[in-house]
């Protein structure tokens, strides 16, 4: 499908601008001569904006579609990386990055790519369909992080910051605006109520399963900021050269591609809850990996168990609210997950980074990373199986006010 093709190539692309940050981490704190705590700002920023807008963006996919946001949030990634190579002091980097550009990354994230899968396939095998169009981030983990370490020998981050946002304006913005039209043409196969935020909002936090899943993503969150932000200064602290690190990256980026596919079948198959706490065992067991990194062995085993459970806890978790909630609200309670989510990376993010400064090691944040997706796998296999969950009545949804955003 034209639609699905053209949406995982965004996805792949719209991992590139924290993949550069990541991978030009150093670089970028050398270049405007702060530490790595002042740079950490910039990324903690861009986690707090991505929480306070997750929720909205979401109820906008729910409302208008998830390719019109998709079409935006393309325009804007590469307007904000054409800013961010340019930018000549650090103020404007992390304004650029942090705020501006977490919005275009968040319109391009799993929030509204759960809501396209869902609009696209009317819940049919949306597990494995929704980890199909998620991994364009994996992929980019295997292919765009050795490539930016490669080009880091040759170009500046400014310069590979510039090619990119030429890419994203030249290229993929007019195939975004070829879907728009697309879609415009495609009815839904039935009408979803016209739902509130507000509405939307209340009725993803008054369901005791939803509230389970948000607390639980807060181990997925702490994680994966250490993965954006901290594994490669972590590696570097060990003596793992930079080539190792890429390559347990793309490791991670291969493993994630079997590990979300397998999930999303498992999902299908009805194994939703056994699925996620899985996921959430093997990311406790990788973050303990990591205090032991050193061995080039080592780094890469860590990359392939990390990287088994990296998008499986999104598509679990994903689907499972999918399954429980209505249309018109499971926009809004994905972004609500993804808030809590972005919370935890911005306090993992700068926490992790101030640290390391202090204490030249990243060992406390691992051991506490380690924690929250431990109590995670108790707090999900504690949880009834979502397939015996019925789904809630838009009735009780619709009830209320669904004027505003």
């Amino acid at each position: 499908m034209f639609a699905a093709s053209v949406s995982f190539l965004i996805s792949l692309a719209g991992s590139s601008l924290k993949s550069t940050v990541q991978v030009f981490f150093l670089g970028i704190a050398d270049s405007f001569e702060v530490s790595r705590g002042s740079l950490a700002i910039a990324t903690t920023l861009f986690a707090v904006v991505t929480a306070v807008t997750s929720s909205v963006i979401g109820h906008l996919a729910d409302r208008i579609g998830a390719i019109p946001v998709l079409a935006v949030g393309t325009a804007l990634n590469g307007v904000v990386l054409l800013l961010a190579a340019t930018a000549g002091d650090l103020w404007l980097f992390v304004l650029t990055y942090g705020v501006v550009g977490a919005v275009a990354v968040t319109m391009l994230s799993f929030v509204p790519l759960g809501v396209l899968a869902d609009q696209l396939f009317q819940g049919r095998n949306s597990g494995l369909l929704y980890a199909l169009l998620t991994n364009g981030a994996a992929v980019g983990f295997m292919v765009l992080v050795p490539l930016w370490v490669h080009l880091d020998r040759t170009m500046t981050w400014n310069q590979v910051l510039f090619a990119l946002g030429l890419v994203f304006l030249v290229v993929l913005l007019p195939l975004s605006l070829v879907l728009v039209r697309l879609s415009v043409r495609r009815r839904p196969a039935a009408p979803v109520a016209r739902v509130s935020l507000w509405a939307a909002t209340v009725t993803t936090f008054r369901h005791p399963q939803i509230r389970a899943l948000v607390l639980a993503f807060v181990g997925c969150g702490s994680t994966m900021a250490f993965i954006d932000v901290h594994l490669f200064p972590h590696l570097h602290d060990h003596g793992v050269t930079p080539s190792v690190g890429a390559s347990a990256v793309a490791v991670l980026g291969a493993l994630e591609i079997v590990g979300s596919l397998v999930a999303g079948r498992l999902c299908d198959l009805g194994w939703i809850r056994a699925t996620l706490a899985g996921a959430y065992a093997l990311r406790a067991t990788a973050m303990v990996m990591l205090l032991f990194v050193g061995a080039p062995s080592t780094v890469l085993a860590f990359g392939a168990v990390f990287g088994a459970s990296y998008l499986a806890t999104v598509v679990a978790t994903t689907i499972w609210v999918n399954r429980i909630l209505p249309p018109g609200v499971r926009g809004t309670a994905l972004g609500v997950l993804w808030a809590v989510h972005m919370l935890s990376v911005a306090v993992t993010s700068q926490v992790g980074a101030i640290l390391a400064d202090l204490h030249h090691s990243y060992t406390a944040t691992i051991v506490a990373s380690a924690v929250l997706t431990t109590g995670a796998v108790i707090l999900v296999a504690a949880q009834p199986s979502p397939d015996a969950t019925p789904t809630a009545p838009a009735e009780e949804v619709t009830a209320q006010p669904s004027a505003g955003v």
